[in-house]
């Protein structure tokens, strides 16, 4: 009885306990956060897509909203890491690691979204498109966690080494006073920030200018007394005097001595100054020279007060002389028109003046609007690291240099792709459309007409695909915005027929791809791997590549069993650098005991894909025959049919 007397006793004491504290507190349930873009895109499924501008240019970021989850508990704090190399970074208050960026954000309720800005250092030289990751990381206020990630794609516009179009002559036998140039670090760095501004400037070489014939000054320490110089080498391009002083400060100035740049005799327009200046000086006791050019390094450079970083300086010190000073005439009429070049104000939105020392200046409204970076100390990321922005070569195009407006910066965004290829009622279709120029986080809608039913247009990707249902005609207008809030979107209208018939089954993807020659950083398997390019400077998927080879090259498709084949297409890649259309091509078959030539006609268009049919040949080889022209070669795609 006791037992139950006390058992009775439990259950009353927890009947009351309910009625005084009401029903328990109920499980949350922790969910992800929502990324948005800003179009609008729900950007959790298909990720980010980042550019790597030409390689040597500080580059565009992008900007997202980020949603908290509404069943967590407030306030709760979203822990965002850029995973995968030390070049990504995150605007501030945000921290630079070795394995990418990280930054907090604090929500204190549901409806709050807050925006955060995401983008890549530059990497230097050729190299293949990257994919890293957004990891987001929430905990709420209960202690309740979640993690999730998506991909970052970054684009690497680079695919072949940038250089200067013009020879670059470095003197050093002034580095008398402190010999920082004699460590070969420093030396390196220095002339691969002076190659920077170059490798933007559409340039000849100039008229020869003989040894001793160029004037020019250098300073003694603290610019206490000056020494006059003269090139010591004849020199068709740009000659470059260096020399390390002890106080009290670095600069570059062109040679103001009335002698410019000529070519076949004539002075070229701007004018051109004929050789220039770069001095260096540092504060040898507060700071360490920081020399390395690595990739990786690059957040390094973030080491606040400790450390000089030589690249950076030597690339800002020379821009004076180079383009920013008042021997440049071209310059000097920047400043007195308040600096309302149209170009300047076209991409910054705004008139950009120099301040009196011909220097950018360095608050906010006047970093380069898309990379969030400037000439000086101060940024919207954490990087202590002066690099170039699109917004000082335009500016600098003012001294009287020509822009190389082909490379990727500089192109406004388009749509390359012209015409659609006929589609089959009940089977699956695929094509991708193509675009260049801009900021290539691409948003792609159908703003007119509609799209042939069953088919839908990816709006992160531009690809069209599906299983259209009906036979007949669509007429549809597609927009193109890229990720710049200042550009104007273009557009194209196309016409899409759905027929009928028996589609044609492309042999080529069967066969084993090889070829004479392939870049390191290329690949043979993109022959055959029934991706269809987007252009021929195809970016996002895998291409086939002879650089730096030329001369005769070759791709080849084995099969393990003969194949009859009456025709065969070929998508050529030309990067519009060191990748070129070839000269000529031209197919080729195993006939069993040697290659013979395939008779037709063998066009070479660029964005499409060069058909040629011929009669009927039986072999397990076919081989794509090309003789190099204006650059190297290469193939996007190869198909063959029976």
């Amino acid at each position: 009885m006791r037992r139950l007397a006390v058992l009775a006793a439990l259950l009353l004491t927890s009947l009351l306990t309910s009625l005084l504290t009401g029903p328990s507190a109920p499980a949350y349930a922790a969910g992800p956060a929502q990324l948005i873009d800003m179009f609008g895109r729900t950007v959790n499924s298909y990720g980010v897509k980042l550019v790597d501008w030409q390689g040597y240019l500080a580059n565009p970021y992008i900007e997202l909203t980020v949603k908290p989850p509404a069943d967590m508990r407030f306030p709760l704090t979203v822990d965002l890491k850029a995973e995968g190399t030390s070049r990504l970074m995150m605007d501030l208050p945000s921290q630079l690691t070795a394995t990418g960026a990280t930054k907090t954000l604090t929500f204190a309720n549901a409806s709050e979204q807050k925006n955060f800005r995401l983008a890549i250092h530059s990497k230097r030289g050729p190299g293949a498109d990257e994919q890293h990751t957004l990891r987001l990381s929430i905990r709420d206020a209960g202690g309740a966690t979640y993690q999730h990630s998506l991909p970052i794609y970054v684009q690497q516009d680079e695919k072949t080494a940038l250089q200067p179009t013009i020879p670059i002559t470095f003197d050093y036998r002034y580095d008398t006073i402190t010999g920082y140039f004699s460590d070969p670090g420093v030396r390196t760095a220095a002339e691969e920030a002076v190659k920077d501004w170059f490798r933007f400037f559409d340039l000849q070489p100039f008229d020869t200018v003989a040894a001793g014939a160029e004037p020019n000054h250098l300073p003694g320490n603290d610019w206490q007394n000056t020494i006059n110089v003269t090139n010591q080498t004849a020199y068709t391009g740009m000659y470059v005097f260096f020399r390390g002083i002890q106080t009290p400060y670095s600069t570059g100035y062109p040679a103001n001595n009335g002698r410019y740049s000529t070519r076949g005799g004539q002075q070229v327009p701007g004018p051109l100054h004929r050789s220039t200046a770069m001095i260096l000086e540092y504060d040898e006791a507060n700071k360490q020279l920081f020399t390395s050019l690595a990739d990786e390094d690059w957040y390094k450079t973030d080491i606040a007060g400790s450390v000089l970083d030589v690249h950076g300086l030597v690339m800002h010190e020379y821009g004076h002389a180079v383009a920013f000073h008042s021997d440049w005439a071209g310059m000097r009429s920047y400043v007195s028109g308040g600096g309302t070049d149209p170009d300047v104000v076209e991409y910054q939105g705004r008139a950009v003046p120099l301040d009196s020392s011909y220097h950018i200046p360095g608050d906010q409204p006047n970093w380069d609007r898309i990379s969030g970076q400037s000439g000086g100390w101060t940024h919207l990321f954490p990087t202590r690291r002066w690099m170039l922005t699109k917004l000082s070569l335009l500016i600098a195009e003012n001294a009287g240099w020509k822009l190389n407006r082909e490379l990727t910066p500089f192109l406004k965004p388009s749509i390359t792709t012209t015409s659609l290829p006929q589609a089959t009622p009940g089977t699956a279709y695929r094509q991708t459309l193509a675009a260049r120029g801009g900021v290539p986080f691409y948003d792609w809608q159908v703003t007119g007409g509609s799209l042939p039913a069953g088919l839908t247009l990816d709006r992160f990707t531009g690809a069209i695909t599906g299983t259209p249902t009906t036979a007949g005609t669509s007429t549809f207008t597609v927009q193109l915005r890229d990720y710049d809030r200042l550009s104007t979107p273009v557009t194209r209208t196309f016409t899409l027929t759905v027929g009928g018939g028996t589609p044609i089954t492309n042999l080529a993807t069967s066969a084993t791809p090889s070829a004479s020659y392939t870049s390191p950083w290329e690949s043979v398997a993109a022959l055959n791997d029934g991706i269809d390019p987007p252009a021929s400077n195809d970016t996002v998927n895998r291409r086939w590549g002879t650089w730096p080879q030329t001369g005769t090259q070759w791709a080849e498709l084995t099969w393990p069993s003969a194949q009859t084949l009456r025709s065969a297409e070929v998508y050529f890649f030309d990067d519009d650098g060191g990748v070129r259309v070839p000269a000529s091509w031209k197919l080729q078959y195993w006939n069993g005991s040697a290659y013979a030539d395939v008779p037709g006609t063998y066009p070479t268009a660029l964005n499409a894909y060069n058909r040629v049919t011929f009669g009927a040949v039986s072999t397990t080889r076919l081989r794509v025959s090309l003789q190099s022209g204006a650059g190297s070669v290469g193939l996007l795609e190869v198909k063959a049919y029976a």
